[in-house]
């Protein structure tokens, strides 16, 4: 047995997922760890600036680094690897932060492209649902990847360079936004799906969605359907109506009020509009009947990737 340590340096959280190898080349992760370390903070707030880590989010993103090493270090037969998205590729200043992250674990940080984690998504929503066709959107703190899959082929794949953090920022979605301020926030997306010409073969296909924000999404359901087994997420599917529903609630609410919800995840209360605000505008245009949500995604699908070269 054989044991693969993956560092995930996302623009929202620092996740450690440790998964056992079997001889035949499968895998199961047998613990995952995520510390909300903010890595993209800032990088939304001003249009048309450089974009850079700020040193406290580093800071912080070291500080789970330590953290994690400690933890991994108990898992004897372990080769490690480390993958960072969105804050890290776009970010001038990320060469001081993956030297760091190296000088630590000994560990070149793999870098995703946006079409590479559009792809590691897309082989993580395939190998672990049973869908023929549906367009995967992967909303994470600083980038949206879309996928529209048909025949369980990746037919189109395209990388939105803002996500939960950054629309969040830009907009004031942290808080109750004005009329004019939301409506800003919708022609702003509506100019971002424009240049993507083949969303319209997607239209009526179910959504499979990714990232915090969505999760939060489906824990907020899951608790008005009196469920209790929060975590199990993967595969759970809503109804149009029922996602209107839980935005329409939450864009009336503060970010105080919204930390009160049941099922609500707390520290991602202030960035839940930014993230839902895309998907509820892709629900509309496309008319999808549904949503399905997805525990697998870039970090799945990049390990599929690994162990077929190992």
């Amino acid at each position: 047995m054989k044991n693969l340590v993956i560092l995930d340096f996302g623009s929202n959280s620092a996740r450690l997922a440790i998964n056992r190898i079997s001889a035949e080349g499968k895998f199961k992760e047998i613990k995952r760890i995520k510390e909300t370390t903010r890595l993209a903070e800032g990088m939304g707030q001003t249009s048309g600036k450089k974009k850079v880590l700020d040193p406290q989010a580093v800071e912080r993103t070291l500080k789970a680094v330590k953290y994690f090493i400690k933890v991994y270090q108990n898992y004897p037969h372990s080769e490690v690897c480390a993958i960072a998205t969105a804050a890290v590729r776009e970010a001038e200043n990320s060469d001081a932060f993956l030297q760091a992250v190296k000088k630590m674990t000994g560990v070149d940080v793999k870098v995703l492209s946006g079409q590479d984690e559009a792809y590691y998504d897309y082989l993580g929503v395939v190998n672990s649902l049973p869908l023929k066709e549906c367009l995967v959107v992967d909303m994470g703190g600083g980038s949206c990847e879309i996928v529209l899959v048909k025949d369980r082929k990746a037919q189109h794949l395209a990388c939105i360079p803002y996500g939960a953090i950054s629309l969040t920022e830009r907009f004031g979605a942290d808080k109750v936004m004005s009329a004019r301020q939301l409506f800003e926030f919708q022609d702003f997306i509506n100019k971002q799906y424009r240049e993507l010409d083949w969303l319209r073969h997607a239209y009526g296909v179910p959504l499979v969605l990714l990232g915090g924000c969505n999760r939060t999404v489906a824990r907020i359901q899951k608790r008005r359907l009196q469920q209790h087994d929060l975590e199990q997420i993967h595969g759970f599917k809503i109804p149009q109506k029922d996602f209107t529903g839980i935005y329409t609630d939450l864009l009336s609410k503060s970010n105080r009020e919204r930390k009160k919800i049941s099922g609500m995840e707390q520290n991602r209360a202030d960035i839940i509009l930014g993230g839902m605000t895309p998907v509820m505008m892709l629900l509309q245009t496309l008319n999808s009947s549904h949503v399905v949500f997805s525990e697998s995604g870039a970090r799945e699908g990049f390990m599929y990737t690994f162990l077929k070269k190992m």
